[in-house]
């Protein structure tokens, strides 16, 4: 024992000694050794080594060594491998293995190539892996250390194989710790800023093979921040296409060359990648999550923990928890669990999820919606066809899309729990839609709320279904139902249900007829049911629905349904029928409707059924409607009118006002298959009725017949009535042709006529006559025929309708429209006088219709193609008398057209030759008109023994007349006097007049020739301006302007003045011959007048006048219109003055001036300045004169001019001069004492036909002018 001792201590101290002897004499001078510590090193890695320094410390109780400028090289002596500075502490283990082993290995900025050869080999800085050495080379060799640090690195890594450029990554960080029985390593790197941010690789092995590291056993951890995965597949093998960018946490457990377990944490964004590559590519915006896989002895465990995903197409899936467990072998099942499925967005990525196609199909054909939570699922046995399963869950919004004759919902939330044997459900939805495309063809059925609680249990092979209680409420309908169903093995199965609703919409029945009801008569329920208000209904529906709608009666299918104010619209065109109170009947496979009461326009009906024995087309669909009703005649025609009828009479029955009544028999066969085959039978009897044909003619009274209908036609028979106070006899009947003839005969008296138009030229006519007619309808046209001898009908119109009550005058008359845009034609004959052919074609937009054609009086008819031409050839024509006769016709045609309704024919041209014409009172002879319309307006040319010239109209605005006549000759004649008689107030006036240029070269007027005149007027802002009229002959002229104001109360205005050169002549001019001889004058004025300037209104004339006159003579006139010409003579004075001045008097009054100044208002003219002065006389007039009664009350002073010839006469020698100058000047001075003396005053009154002149006491007038 003690030997022993001594050996241990001597070997203590000679290991102390060999540490000191190596701690102070070898580690300080180790560089000394740089060369043979190489060679060892070369021994050591079979490789050329080259140290450029080295120096050596201890460290605690190791050496420690520091090494710069190592280069390992390779086989052919290249340099492979440089290390800046390397920091290596010795183990003593060392000294065991004979050969470097270091406790801590520490290598600072080395810059390491790793290359992957084209034949796969891998080379780290051209050093082979396993190439050196019997573990592994180099790197086997370096993961022997106990610990290896690598600091500010970097790693190039090159990859021929691939083909792919240089992988780059700095500042890389090392570090491996080498345990017993573990190794952890850790890895940091900075990849290029394209690629990530940052790299970092840990690990934990239990084993590690350098040569095949995936065959290692432990755990990895790896870790990308803001990477591009797309850009890493250069050098990375993705199993499959990948890129996006974000951050990436993964956990990998090896289990020597097979994952057993991955968890993965996700945050990337714009994912994209294709799982299979028949698949279409899953884009993802965003990605977020943990997953997780592990694979056992057992089976297979899939985890997702709050995965949350944003597609590429707005796809959102909200974070959820999913876990999936398959177990294999005997045991086989599988387990699911699942805090929340958003169906519709799992059901979005199937596309693009490695899934069967057949799954694919299904989700795609399901289209599944809604919500599904707290799902718990597991089963027994495969998953296609589990021995056993068991289900609970809670859903919200489920909805599964219908294929072929598969169910499917919408809105569907509940709950359910149970198993392969039994279970119980419970829905609850809001907004729920059911499709049932095998039992209903027209869409899902829509549910505002919908409760439910049933369940489902397994007797042997059949699966019963049981609803313990169900309510629904949508716009259709409310209730509540109960049953149950029991499927079988073969066939469709078997149900027993029963409904009540307390609500329901009877125009909603269509929805809920059965696809076994044909779609024709779906589509006539549809359309046929317009309203109803269901009053209770009620649903029993038992037995197999193979069977359904069970006509051998081995089933019950009893739907009853009470309506109030139906309104049902059984054939298109046909009128509905409303008001329906009754009972609606499914019953088996038919249909009824019993109507209590009903009503067709108002009109009550009694005794109506809609029968449809079978609902299916295919069998029969025959529905039958009978029904009878009395009420208003109106009714019926509007019945007729809004039925298939209106298409075959045209309008027929628009223009008729019926009032009666009458009753109505109907009967209709409606083959649901084809409803426009409908079959019509019924007849209307009325009696008494008033019938109305146009609301322009008169009423036929006690009207009553029989008319039949059906749907080709009608016919009336025995009808009859009085019209226009005469017997009336009608029928009608549908010929084969499909054309409505009538037939009518009658009279007409002209009492009877006046009594209904009341035209003024019927009072011309009297007595009465026949007529007949036809009428034919056919498709939308008709023609018309009248005719009636006019025999019986006396007439005092003027020529040429005037005859006598014995004689005939044919008048024939045809009316016809083919239909459609087809112009309307009328032609009319009376006896061979007058014959007319018009056309009136419809305007294309809004425009007026077009008239064309023409008519001839005395003359062929000349037809125009645009326009109406006349043509006429009379031997007399008094338009005159005809203006009278139809003056009131005139009137209303007037207020028609002011009204915007219909104007007269349009005119294209005329063409009137009369040998004697009457017109405005002027009688014309030899008259030839010729007339063309224009665009614009009309151009004429009238030729006539007083009348010669051209004119032209023009339509713009209110019109323009130009006019230039060669001759034109006036007169009163007859047309003044009638015009006196019937009052010109009673006149209405114009409101509007026309622009007028009307020049006449010869103008007379009562055969009074006064020369040229020259009219010019114009309408300009509202003002018809008289801008000139010129009257010019040789003995003076006449100038004239001024304006009237149309709108509001109509004024005008007259400024004039008239000019004459020599009195004398222009009196003879205007028919006064021996009024005045010579001098001149001049009168000017301004007047104006309430109304148009056509006519004046005397008693709202006002204004004023002047009027000066020199060097003329007044002769002696007779009474009348010159009596007062005759007083101012002065012949009538009494001669008995003592002077003589009869040599002065003898031949008249002579004048040196006439001025004077006189005032109009209200139709009266007055004057108080009004002066004549004479070398005999001056004479002073005062007073006024009315217009409007042509009376006058004028006071006349007369004032011989006496005290100048006195004084003259004196002057001359009478006396002596002396006296003669101072008589003159006395006569002056004292105001001509001796005028005063010898004055005379007058007064004039009465009318201006009848002057009565009566002297007064000498005495002078108030307001004697002073000159």
């Amino acid at each position: 024992m003690r030997g022993l001792v001594r050996l241990l201590l001597v070997a203590w101290f000679m290991l102390g000694g060999l540490v000191l002897v190596a701690r102070e004499l070898l580690l300080p001078g180790i560089g000394a050794f740089r060369e043979e510590i190489a060679a060892a090193a070369s021994g050591a890695l079979g490789l050329p080594v080259r140290i450029e320094a080295i120096e050596g410390e201890w460290r605690g109780l190791r050496p420690r060594l520091r090494v710069a400028g190592l280069v390992v090289a390779d086989a052919q002596g290249r340099p492979a491998l440089r290390l800046p500075q390397v920091d290596a502490t010795l183990a003593w283990r060392s000294l065991l293995r004979l050969s470097p082993d270091f406790h801590r290995l520490e290598i600072v900025a080395p810059e390491l190539g790793v290359r992957r050869a084209a034949d796969g080999r891998v080379f780290v800085a051209g050093l082979a892996l396993g190439a050196a050495g019997e573990r592994g080379g180099v790197l086997d060799w370096l993961l022997q250390q106990r610990e290896l640090v690598v600091r500010d690195a970097t790693l190039v890594w090159r990859d021929e194989l691939r083909g792919a450029p240089d992988l780059r990554l700095e500042a890389v960080a090392f570090r491996f710790e080498r345990g017993l029985l573990r190794h952890r390593f850790a890895l940091h790197a900075r990849p290029p800023a394209a690629l990530a941010s940052r790299l970092e690789l840990r690990g934990e092995l239990g084993r590690l093979d350098v040569t095949r590291p995936l065959e290692s056993v432990g755990r990895l951890q790896l870790a990308l921040e803001r990477a591009e995965l797309g850009a890493w597949e250069v050098w990375v093998d993705y199993p499959l296409p990948l890129a996006g960018r974000g951050g990436v946490r993964a956990w990998v457990e090896l289990d020597g060359g097979r994952t057993s377990a991955i968890t993965a944490d996700l945050a990337l964004d714009e994912v994209r990648t294709r799982l299979a590559p028949e698949l279409a590519e899953l884009r993802l915006d965003r990605l977020d999550g943990r997953l997780a896989a592990s694979r056992g002895p057992d089976g297979l465990d899939l985890s997702i923990r709050g995965l949350r995903l944003v597609s590429g197409d707005g796809l959102h899936l909200a974070p959820t928890d999913v876990s999936l467990a398959l177990v294999t072998g005997a045991d086989a099942g599988g387990r699911l669990r699942a805090t929340r499925l958003e169906l519709a967005a799992l059901a979005g990525l199937a596309a693009q999820l490695p899934l069967p196609a057949e799954v694919r199909r299904r989700l795609a054909a399901f289209a599944p919606q809604g919500e599904v939570s707290d799902l718990r699922l597991e089963w027994r046995g495969e998953a296609g066809a589990p021995a056993g399963w068991s289900l609970a869950g809670r859903f919200t919004g489920i909805g599964l899309a219908a294929e072929g004759r598969r169910p499917g919902m919408s809105g569907l939330s509940g709950a359910i729990e149970g198993n392969e044997r039994s279970g119980r459900f419970r829905l609850d939805g809001r907004d729920v839609g059911l499709a049932l495309p095998g039992v209903f063809a027209d869409g899902p059925l829509t549910f505002a709320s919908l409760q439910a609680t049933g369940g489902w249990e397994r007797r042997e092979a059949q699966l019963e279904v049981v609803v313990d209680a169900l309510s629904f409420d949508n716009p259709d309908a409310a209730g509540s139902a109960a049953g149950r169903y029991r499927t079988e093995t073969e066939g469709a199965g078997e149900i027993e249900l029963k409904a009540q609703l307390s609500r329901a919409d009877g125009t909603a029945v269509w929805r809920y007829l059965p696809r076994v009801v044909s779609e024709r008569t779906q589509s006539w329920v549809r359309k046929a049911v317009q309203h109803a208000r269901v009053e209770g209904a009620s649903l029993q529906l038992q037995g197999r629905l193979a069977d359904f709608p069970f006509r051998d009666g081995k089933g019950r299918f009893e739907v009853v349904i009470g309506l109030r104010d139906g309104v049902l619209d059984y054939a298109p065109g046909w009128p509905a029928i409303e008001g329906i109170d009754g009972e609606l009947r499914f019953a088996g496979p038919g249909l009824r409707v019993e109507a209590e009461r009903a009503r067709v326009f108002g009109v009550a009906l009694g005794g109506v059924v809609a029968d449809i024995p079978d609902l299916d087309t295919r069998r029969s669909g025959l529905m039958t409607i009978t029904g009878r009703a009395r009420g208003p005649s109106t009714d019926f025609l509007r019945f007729i009118a809004e039925s298939p009828l209106a298409a075959r009479i045209g309008a027929l029955t628009d223009a008729l006002q019926v009032e009666g009544e009458g009753e109505l028999a109907l009967r209709l066969a409606m083959p649901l298959k084809a409803l426009a085959d409908t079959e019509v039978q019924g007849e209307y009897r009325f009696a008494d009725n008033r019938v109305g044909v146009l609301a322009q003619l008169p009423p036929i009274e006690r009207a009553a017949g029989r008319v039949r209908f059906t749907r080709n036609g009608l016919s009336i028979s025995g009808a009859r009535g009085r019209w226009f106070g005469e017997p009336l006899r009608l029928a009608a009947r549908t010929g084969s042709d499909g054309a409505l003839r009538f037939e009518a005969e009658g009279g007409a008296k002209v009492k009877a006529l006046q009594a209904a138009f009341g035209w003024p030229w019927l009072t011309r006519l009297s007595g009465s006559t026949a007529w007949q007619g036809t009428l034919q309808v056919r498709r939308g046209g008709f023609a018309l025929s009248l005719e009636a001898p006019l025999e019986g009908l006396a007439s005092s119109l003027p020529h040429p309708l005037a005859k006598r009550a014995d004689g005939a005058l044919p008048l024939r008359l045809k009316l016809a429209n083919e239909g459609g845009d087809a112009p309307t034609r009328l032609e009319v004959s009376l006896a061979e006088l007058l014959h007319a052919r018009l056309s009136r074609t419809p305007s294309d937009g809004d425009g007026a219709a077009a008239i064309a054609g023409g008519i001839g009086i005395g003359e062929p008819v000349r037809e125009a193609e645009r326009g109406v031409m006349v043509a006429a050839r009379l031997d007399a024509l008094d338009v005159d008398a005809w203006r009278h006769v139809l003056g009131a016709l005139d009137d209303e045609a007037e207020g028609k057209e002011e009204g915007g309704g219909a104007s007269a024919l349009p005119l294209a041209g005329v063409a009137l030759q009369c040998a004697r014409l009457h017109v405005f009172g002027q009688d014309l002879a030899a008259v030839d008109l010729r007339a063309v319309a224009d665009d614009g307006g009309w151009r004429a040319r009238l030729r006539s023994d007083r009348a010669d010239g051209e004119f032209d109209w023009r339509n713009a605005g209110d019109g323009t007349l130009h006019a230039r006549f060669a001759r034109l000759e006036l007169d009163g004649g007859e047309g003044d006097k009638a015009e006196s008689e019937s009052g010109q107030a009673s006149r209405t006036p114009p409101r509007r007049l026309p622009g007028l240029d009307i020049t006449a070269e010869r103008f007379v007027l009562r055969e009074r020739e006064l020369g040229r005149l020259e009219l010019l007027a114009r309408n300009r802002g509202g003002l018809w301006r008289l801008e000139r009229v010129h009257l010019r002959n040789e003995d003076g002229q006449l100038e004239a302007s001024g304006q009237w104001q149309a709108s509001g109360r109509q004024r005008t205005r007259l400024d004039f003045r008239l000019e004459t050169a020599d009195i004398g002549r222009f009196s003879r001019r205007l028919g006064y011959p021996d009024a005045v001889r010579g001098g001149h004058a001049t009168l000017g004025g301004e007047l104006e007048w309430r109304g148009a300037p056509t006519r004046i209104d005397y008693p709202t004339l006002a204004g004023t006048m002047r009027v000066e006159a020199e060097a003329g003579q007044f002769n002696k006139l007779e009474p009348g219109v010159g009596r007062l010409l005759g007083v101012l003579s002065l012949q009538a004075l009494p001669r008995r003055i003592t002077l003589d001045f009869r040599d002065v008097f003898s031949e008249g009054f002579a004048f040196d001036r006439i001025s004077g100044s006189i005032g109009v208002a209200r139709g009266v003219l007055r004057t108080d300045d009004l002066e004549i002065r004479g070398p005999a006389a001056r004479i002073m007039l005062a007073g006024n004169a009315d217009l409007a009664a042509e009376s006058q009350d004028l006071r006349v002073l007369v004032r011989p001019t006496l005290s100048e010839s006195i004084a003259i006469g004196a002057a001359a020698g009478l006396v002596n001069p002396v006296a003669g100058v101072v008589t003159y000047l006395a006569q002056k001075v004292l105001s001509d004492p001796i005028e005063r003396l010898f004055s005379y005053e007058y007064t004039i009154t009465g009318s201006w036909s009848d002057p009565q002149v009566a002297r007064s006491n000498a005495a002078a007038p108030p307001a004697t002018p002073q000159r």
